[in-house]
């Protein structure tokens, strides 16, 4: 089969590889369509210091059960979407689909092979996760990034009608914004330098959208709708980390969604021993986020669909690659379909 072979940072290209060995407790799937996320990038260009390479990258996505052991419930010919995290099996956060929390946790695509940016992967069975019929391949392959977006705001503990401000509209805060409106939220603020993307973000239903470049982000917020609750920062730099401290109101929550890219990194204290606040990581997502996206997207309370800014082969993976990282203005997500 065909895939992309990561041997180290910047060293990987489209080649035939070996076809995935299935095991008695695994499902063999076939990748019909895989999402590019920023992660990714960082990842084959030697930025994640976790990789271990060499590997197939690649994490969101959704296939078809091509053969699955009877344990599984699965079928030949359903539809489903995995959930890329690993850990001892045995422990509390393990059993309760909390792997992040595992000591030895591990992500398929950064530290254990099994990435999907191929035609065909082999998953243990309680790792697969299955997809409504009626559900389009496009939108199955968000459910992995929609998930990110339902643990961000459960990590910000938001009430119904908290007002929320979320920093940077690319996917996952588009996404973000999505789920917390969806959850509850009276008022949802949009950050976000790209036109194109505050177009989508308005199409969205958004009407709170503002480019920090042309406003003082927290006087918008300010002028607005006064102190928020919750501020989602995806894009996690001592600028927005300065801004979304200052926007919060008393007992408020900065959810640290993007990783900073900045050693050293540090977090004001003066506002948050003033109004004492809360600065919150979240990282992944556990297994129950997953089950929130897939129902809040057959809900159409979160629409994945107006990101999706192309739709290219396997063959074209480096083509998507430029793309994403040299004209952010024209594209938010691209899909790549690898069968």
């Amino acid at each position: 089969m065909k895939g992309i072979f990561l041997k180290g940072p910047n060293d990987f290209a489209l080649q035939e590889l070996e076809e995935p060995s299935a095991g008695k407790k695994d499902v063999l799937i076939q990748v019909d369509m895989a999402g590019i996320c920023a992660s990714d990038i960082h990842l084959l260009h030697g930025r994640n210091p976790f990789a271990n390479y060499p590997l197939i990258p690649g994490h969101e996505y959704m296939g078809t059960v091509l053969k699955a052991p009877a344990q599984s419930g699965l079928k030949k010919g359903d539809r489903v979407t995995v959930f890329p995290e690993e850990g001892c099996g045995k422990c509390p956060a393990c059993k309760k689909g909390r792997y992040i929390h595992c000591p030895e946790f591990k992500f398929v695509g950064v530290h254990l092979p099994g990435g999907c940016f191929c035609e065909r992967v082999a998953v243990p069975y309680r790792r697969v996760i299955p997809l409504p019929r009626t559900m389009s391949k496009e939108m199955g392959a968000t459910v992995e990034p929609t998930a990110v977006g339902v643990h961000a705001v459960k990590r910000g503990e938001m009430k119904r009608g908290a007002k929320v401000v979320v920093i940077g509209g690319g996917t996952i805060g588009l996404l973000t914004a999505q789920v917390a409106r969806a959850l509850g939220a009276s008022k949802v603020v949009i950050s976000e330098p790209i036109e194109e993307r505050r177009r989508i973000a308005g199409a969205l239903g958004f009407r709170l959208v503002c480019d920090p470049q042309e406003v003082n982000l927290a006087s918008y917020v300010k002028e607005k709708v006064g102190w928020v609750d919750v501020v989602f920062d995806v894009v996690s730099t001592p600028r927005t980390i300065e801004d979304g401290l200052t926007m919060l109101g008393p007992n408020g929550t900065l959810v640290m969604v993007g990783l900073p890219h900045i050693e050293g990194l540090g977090i004001p204290y003066r506002p948050i021993f003033a109004r004492e606040l809360k600065v919150v990581g979240t990282r992944t997502y556990f297994m129950e986020d997953f089950r929130t996206a897939i129902r809040l997207l057959m809900q159409k309370k979160v629409r994945s669909e107006p990101l999706i800014s192309a739709i290219m082969q396997l063959d074209e993976f480096l083509t998507a690659l430029e793309r994403l990282e040299k004209e952010p203005e024209k594209y938010v997500k691209i899909l790549i379909q690898p069968t």
